[in-house]
């Protein structure tokens, strides 16, 4: 044990010897009047990179280098007289300085200097002397974190925690902030111990939390180490609460708990004391509607819809909006008729669209959304025949919402292609809604469901010819859930 420890002493004493001899060698570059070494000393200054932190000293160095055209020495002089970090704040002349060096910067980056990019992305962030972009903010600082540029992967990691210019993603996040805590920058070593302690985007572990700001409170930047010497007092002061056990959660959810299956999406959406895992919000969605939830079935279909469970799928989505709608979901029902109206995940369908938004009208609605319906249906009934409007209305006067657990969970099983299922869901409507029985008899008759293929000609010979196709379009149509 003895000789490790000196062993590791002894490296440690060696990486000291070495960056004091380049910062020698640098500072005898800038004397002799080198931009370049100049930038770097005023970059190291302001930043206390392996320095106490000297704002006067880094505004000496940066002047000199911005004097001669450097475009990055230009931005971190203005940074100092903007924040007013040597003295009295100059935000006028800052702002100028930004401006002046925006255009440099733009070359720089273009050449590929990370440093440049990490810098600009500043600027679009914030649109001084560049447009406002966030979005180009982003790129800019992922291209500099992927270089290895510690400011941009503190930067980067923001924009994720905040959702700015990129998806909202806490563990992303974190990631990135440990990029940049492992690299020694103090504000990185602040936000990766809040994360932990709070279980941001990952799984709580108080101890690590504290851990990190243990070391940005020995940070030689007094502004990062302040923060968290503060943190660590008002967290012994009133120790953080743990949170919900995910081992537990995961187990009851594993189980067959709905409630437990509903939480684990959420959290795996949101990061909230595990990490954001959109294959775990399916497959937690997805198991929940299994069990009869419409308000699962209605969220997964968003999901997949929009694309957050990685590439879009409207053509699954609709189908879980559909069986969401049937369960009684009003703003699944809302949903499909737009989807069916716009032909989005499926044909475009008129006569469907007027039909579940019908259906939703009749639900507990607001002023809003009342209002809302009647601008769709108003849309849709004016590429619709008279005909038409009135067999939408005579046949949202057949539908109901499944009464209890077990209508629901036949629903359920049919729209996930359980045979059984099909033919008693297909026998319970005949009466109320033979179309659509037809069509789940149909389907069970091709699974060769024992009594489907009897029960499909009963049910056939109250239709139209009209209406039969139709149904025979909605078979072939059909794909289960999955």
């Amino acid at each position: 044990m003895m000789k490790i420890a000196r062993i590791t002493i002894g490296m440690v004493l060696v990486a000291s010897q070495a960056w004091a001899a380049d910062l020698k060698a640098t500072l005898k570059k800038a004397e002799a009047g080198d931009a370049a070494s100049q930038y770097q000393l005023a970059e190291r200054y302001a930043e206390a990179d392996g320095v106490d932190q000297d704002y006067q000293t880094a505004l000496k160095w940066a002047r000199l280098a911005a004097d001669q055209g450097n475009a990055k020495a230009q931005y971190r002089m203005a940074s100092i007289l903007f924040l007013g970090s040597a003295g009295e704040s100059r935000q006028p002349e800052a702002l100028q300085l930004f401006r002046k060096s925006a255009a440099g910067l733009e070359k720089l980056a273009e050449e590929g200097d990370a440093d440049a990019r990490a810098k600009l992305g500043i600027l679009c962030a914030r649109g001084i002397g560049v447009e406002k972009d966030a979005e180009r903010a982003a790129k800019l600082f992922a291209q500099a974190a992927d270089a290895g540029v510690v400011k941009a992967q503190l930067d980067l990691a923001g924009a994720y925690l905040l959702g700015n210019g990129v998806g909202r993603n806490p563990t992303t996040a974190g990631e990135w902030f440990t990029k940049a805590a492992e690299a020694g920058h103090g504000q990185a070593q602040v936000q990766l111990g809040m994360l932990c302690i709070q279980g941001t985007g990952r799984e709580q572990d108080i101890a690590q939390g504290m851990e990190w700001l243990g070391k940005a409170a020995t940070h030689r930047n007094p502004e990062f180490s302040k923060q968290a010497k503060n943190l660590l007092t008002r967290l012994k002061e009133s120790p953080p609460k743990r949170g919900p056990d995910m081992k537990a959660l995961r187990a009851r959810a594993q189980k067959g708990e709905l409630k437990a299956q509903l939480e684990l999406a959420q959290r795996h959406e949101i990061g909230a004391g595990v990490p954001v895992n959109v294959g775990a919000v399916r497959q937690w969605l997805k198991a929940a509607t299994a069990q009869g939830s419409s308000a699962a079935a209605h969220r997964l279909g968003g999901i997949l819809m929009l694309g957050r469970a990685g590439k879009k799928e409207p053509a699954v989505a609709v189908r879980y909006w559909k069986l969401a709608a049937e369960l009684g979901y009003g703003g699944a029902q809302v949903d499909y008729a737009v989807a069916c109206a716009k032909g989005d995940g499926l044909e475009k369908n008129l006569s469907e669209a007027y039909y579940w938004s019908l259906i939703a009208r009749r639900g507990n609605t607001s002023e809003e959304q009342e209002r809302n319906l009647r601008a769709l249906q108003g849309v849709i009934t004016s590429g619709l025949e008279p005909e038409e409007i009135l067999s939408g209305l005579t046949r949202s006067r057949s539908w109901k919402a499944p009464p209890d657990e077990k209508a629901r969970l036949l629903w359920v099983k049919a729209h996930f292609g359980d045979a059984a299922a099909q033919l008693e869901l297909g026998k319970s409507l005949s009466e109320s809604r033979p179309s659509e029985a037809l069509k789940w008899l149909e389907l069970a008759a091709k699974a060769k469901a024992n009594g489907a293929t009897a029960a499909v000609r009963n049910v056939a010979e109250k239709l139209t010819k009209q209406e039969v196709d139709q149904v025979q379009t909605a078979v072939k149509a059909f794909k289960p859930l999955k």
